[in-house]
C-alpha cells in the first residue's frame, strides 16, 4: 500500500481541489498521507459503522425542532431494528437532541440551522464549512457548534478538568465560522450522551482565543490545500488507524 502513495498524490492533483474545510484540514494536519487517501476515495478516514454518524444526525435533527420523520430515509432504516422498532440508543439520541432544542429555544433571537459559510482565499480557492446554529438577536450575531461527548469523557472534563482531546480542533472550527460571520461571539455547546442526564456545558471563546484560532485554522486550511495540490510532500504517520495498519504492514 505504501508504494501506491505516488498514485494517490497524482489523483489528488488531478482533482484540482478548490475548496477546503476546517474538518478536512484537521485530517491533513493529523496525518497528511492518510488524508490524501481519504480525499481521493482510495481509503476512507473512518471505516467503522454508521452508528456515530446516525446518532449525530438524530441529535441535530431534534435540536432543530425536527422529528424522526425528517431523517434521511437511509438513516431511518438503519436506526430501526429488524422488527421495525427503534434501536435502544436511538431513544437516547432523541432525548439529547430535545434537550438541545430546549436550550436554543431559550436563547433570544432568530435561528438559522446548518448554514454553509464560505470565504475566498487569495488564490481564488474557497474555504467553507457548516455552522450548526447562527443566532441573530436584532443584529447581534452569535454562532454555536454542537458537540456530543460520551458520558465518561464529559464527566472527566467537568469533574476533573480533563478537557476533550479534540477541543483545540473544535475551537478552530467554530473560530472559522465566526470569522466568516464577522462576529466575536462563538460558543461550543457540549452535551453529554445520556438518556437520563444529558447535561449541557457551554464553552465560550474569549476574544484572544478566537483571534489566535482564526489565524491557526486559516494556516491549517492553506497548508492542506498545498498538500492536496501536490505542492508539499504528505507525511505518512503510523497513528494506529486501520489505514496505518495496511500502509505500514501491521507494525507500529
Amino acid at each position: 500500500m505504501e508504494q501506491d502513495l505516488k498514485k494517490v498524490i497524482q489523483k489528488a492533483i488531478d482533482l484540482n481541489v478548490q475548496r477546503m474545510s476546517p474538518t478536512r484540514a484537521r485530517k491533513f494536519s493529523e496525518n497528511p498521507a492518510r488524508a490524501l487517501y481519504d480525499l481521493t476515495g482510495d481509503y476512507p478516514w473512518w471505516t467503522g459503522d454508521n452508528k456515530a454518524l446516525d446518532y449525530g444526525t438524530i441529535v441535530h435533527t431534534y435540536a432543530e425542532n425536527g422529528t424522526l420523520d425528517d431523517l434521511p430515509e437511509k438513516t431511518l432504516e438503519r436506526v430501526k431494528s429488524k422488527r421495525g422498532g427503534l434501536l435502544l440508543w436511538t431513544n437516547e439520541a432523541v432525548n439529547v437532541g430535545q434537550s438541545l432544542s430546549e436550550y436554543f429555544d431559550n436563547i433570544k433571537g432568530e435561528k438559522i440551522y446548518e448554514q454553509e459559510l464560505t470565504i475566498s482565499n487569495d488564490d481564488g480557492s474557497r474555504f467553507h464549512g457548516f455552522a450548526d446554529v447562527i443566532n441573530d438577536d436584532d443584529g447581534d450575531v452569535s454562532v454555536y457548534d454542537i458537540k456530543t461527548l460520551q458520558s465518561m469523557e464529559f464527566d472527566k472534563w467537568i469533574q476533573r478538568e480533563w478537557a476533550p482531546d479534540s477541543l483545540e480542533q473544535y475551537i478552530k472550527q467554530i473560530a472559522f465560522y465566526a470569522l466568516v460571520l464577522g462576529t466575536e461571539k462563538a460558543t461550543l455547546v457540549f452535551i453529554k450522551k445520556s438518556d437520563k442526564t444529558p447535561f449541557i456545558h457551554e464553552y465560550t471563546l474569549s476574544k484572544g482565543e478566537l483571534k489566535q484560532a482564526q489565524l491557526d485554522v486559516w494556516d491549517e486550511m492553506k497548508s492542506a490545500l498545498e498538500i492536496a495540490r501536490g505542492h508539499s510532500n504528505p507525511a505518512a504517520i503510523n497513528d494506529g488507524s486501520e489505514w496505518a495498519y495496511h500502509y505500514f504492514g501491521g507494525k507500529i
